[in-house]
């Protein structure tokens, strides 16, 4: 496939160029290159496909209880709206449940079926803490328990890639020097301070769940986890939708930390669907005006996704390159997988997302296949 006259996205800017993919990656990038099949980009912006790293589900399913047929369906989602890689992500619940998702997640994990691919899975609990646990079930809330985790990365294929933790939790320092060198260790769902934040970061945790969400606000003297995120070497997750954050907060996070902010949806199964009444970790969630939301008012994930989000962004004042280097090169490299994804190089895969000039999609390529937005 030959993407011929668009303005590519590489290393942060767009530099007008041909983009030949053969096998799968991407073979050349020049002017004047030739292939037989081509796609006329002349005025279009050519970006990586989106790499979403928290995204609990879409289209009435859940990472945490659908089957592999029900992942299908989810994979088919994303790859209409530009999202060609998925880190599964799931919620705390029994532990049966658990086993069970992670035992489907495996079946997925991997798979090239022209649809978004499933890197691995994001555990976002068990352990995390009870003060801040958002829409997470507190019956089902826990210790650290390396066993537990030990059996379910093992059910799993070890495909647990990132698991977020309250690092106030007993246990929890040990556990990130334990799993640091194989596992992304995620700040989430905790109270705290600036010193415990930053003891975890200096012993390994280089990632931070949802920054400015489930966590204590920033205080001028007590900087809790957003002071040490803003201070020390990480990668911050923050949820665009309009909702979970401040637009100014965006605005401010993308003008004082650009290479550090990743964009996520965290969406849940009403993404792609109408308002109504949904489950997330088996707890009822009303979805109003794409506001998701438990019976007491708590926020309850999304209702979007990862395309949109970066959209929201641009909308919101972000520079459209700063928007899009943080829906795939650097959700990419926050897991480690920036050699294989989240960028237009020679050599890596030819996941590519076609925009119109105002940023609607055109085209999705999933490995050099082009895939009509409307017959994924």
């Amino acid at each position: 496939m030959l993407l011929k006259n668009g303005y590519v996205f590489i290393n942060g800017e767009f530099t007008k160029t041909d983009v030949l993919c053969t096998n799968g990656l991407i073979a050349k990038l020049g002017t004047n290159l030739k292939g037989d099949k081509a796609i006329d980009c002349a005025g279009c912006y050519v970006i990586p496909g989106l790499v979403e790293i928290h995204s609990h589900g879409c289209v009435g399913e859940d990472f945490s209880t659908s089957d592999v047929n029900g992942i299908s369906k989810m994979c088919h989602y994303y790859a209409q709206n530009g999202i060609t890689s998925v880190l599964a992500t799931t919620m705390t619940q029994s532990k049966e449940l658990s086993r069970q998702a992670a035992k489907n997640i495996r079946q997925c994990c991997g798979l090239d079926n022209h649809r978004a691919k499933i890197l691995g899975i994001h555990m976002e609990g068990p352990f995390l803490g009870k003060d801040k646990k958002g829409a997470h079930d507190e019956k089902y809330l826990m210790k650290i328990d390396q066993e537990f985790f030990d059996e379910l990365d093992e059910l799993s294929g070890n495909n647990i890639k990132l698991v977020s933790i309250d690092p106030c939790l007993e246990g929890a320092i040990d556990f990130v020097k334990e799993y640091k060198s194989d596992k992304i260790i995620s700040i989430a769902h905790t109270n705290a301070t600036y010193d415990i934040a930053t003891e975890a970061m200096q012993a390994g945790a280089r990632h931070i769940t949802h920054l400015f969400n489930a966590m204590n606000p920033l205080h001028h003297r007590e900087p809790g986890v957003i002071g040490a995120a803003l201070e020390q070497p990480c990668f911050t997750e923050i949820i665009c939708d309009g909702i979970h954050l401040h637009p100014a907060i965006i605005r401010f996070l993308f003008q004082s930390i650009p290479q550090k902010v990743v964009l996520i949806s965290d969406s849940m199964m009403a993404a792609g669907l109408n308002d109504g009444i949904y489950q997330l970790g088996g707890l009822l969630v009303t979805v109003q005006h794409k506001k998701a939301a438990l019976s007491d008012g708590t926020i309850a994930g999304s209702a979007i996704n990862l395309y949109q989000t970066m959209i929201l962004a641009i909308q919101f004042g972000v520079k459209p390159e700063a928007a899009i280097l943080s829906a795939t090169y650097l959700p990419a490299k926050s897991i480690r997988k920036e050699k294989q994804i989240g960028c237009i190089e020679v050599g890596r895969k030819a996941d590519i997302l076609v925009l119109n000039k105002d940023y609607s999609i055109k085209t999705v390529l999933i490995g050099g296949d082009q895939e009509e937005k409307n017959k994924l």
